[in-house]
């Protein structure tokens, strides 16, 4: 693995450097995960393939700069996608992630630079942030480093084996950081915009979810390909990686 920097942000690749000549795909992780926790994907990815990973701001040791938000974060790298002449892309999101690749877009506006768009349970609707972001967003700053603490108890003592492996990612991520960048997803969420977005503007997409994740909305809201993950839920890289990683590169090469 390998570190790519470009002003305050950290890529992380199978590759030194940006290869034109392969097919490039930008992996956004969720909120308190890690590049790490997707190590065997960067092994085991293919020659014809760079996998490219921006380290969520304040997370995995990052320094975190309070100026640098979802929306600021994704205007550094569509400024780095633009800077490589780079095109044809193809996004994976989870979680929290998943706004990245709208926000590119809006930035980008080309579709010159998408190919593909794979969203596994990412952030598209109010319904997406019912649990642990809109939580947190309800706390001030102050209040929620010790219920930061007690997350990452919560989650170690768990008999939930990807929520043990969410939260040594957790230890990983700083609080301020998962404090606001929790606050920025509730707020893009709000409303249907996300999901209109994702229906108009991608030409080629597809929604993932694991069978143990109740969808609010039906097929047809989402415009898209929905692809079921069986016996996970929204850790699907926790829960079992091989499958995961079955799952990864067949959605794509598929579709």
């Amino acid at each position: 693995m390998y570190k790519i920097k470009y002003q305050k942000i950290t890529f992380i690749s199978n590759r030194k450097k940006i290869l034109k000549n392969l097919q490039q795909i930008f992996f956004f992780y969720g909120i308190g995960n890690s590049s790490s926790d997707f190590d065997f994907l960067l092994k085991k990815i293919s020659k014809t393939y760079q996998i490219i990973i921006p380290e969520l701001p304040g997370h995995n040791y990052e320094d975190f700069y309070d100026n640098l938000s979802l929306t600021n974060f994704s205007r550094l790298i569509s400024l780095f996608i633009k800077k490589n002449k780079m095109s044809n892309l193809i996004f994976f999101s989870h979680s929290v992630g998943g706004i990245i690749p709208i926000l590119l877009a809006k930035n980008l506006k080309q579709k010159v630079f998408f190919k593909k768009f794979i969203n596994y349970e990412g952030n598209l609707t109010n319904y997406d942030t019912n649990t642990t972001t809109k939580k947190t967003s309800n706390y001030k700053m102050n209040e929620f480093k010790l219920k930061f603490k007690k997350l990452i108890e919560i989650c170690e003592q768990s008999d939930l084996k990807s929520l043990k492996l969410w939260s040594k990612s957790l230890k990983k991520t700083n609080p301020k950081a998962f404090h606001k960048i929790s606050k920025e997803a509730v707020f893009y969420s709000e409303g249907k915009k996300l999901l209109e977005f994702f229906r108009v503007f991608f030409k080629k997409k597809i929604y993932v979810y694991g069978s143990k994740t109740e969808l609010s909305l039906p097929e047809f809201c989402f415009g898209s390909i929905r692809h079921k993950i069986d016996k996970t839920g929204h850790f699907a890289f926790f829960d079992n990686k091989k499958n995961f990683t079955k799952i990864f590169f067949k959605l794509l090469n598929t579709y």
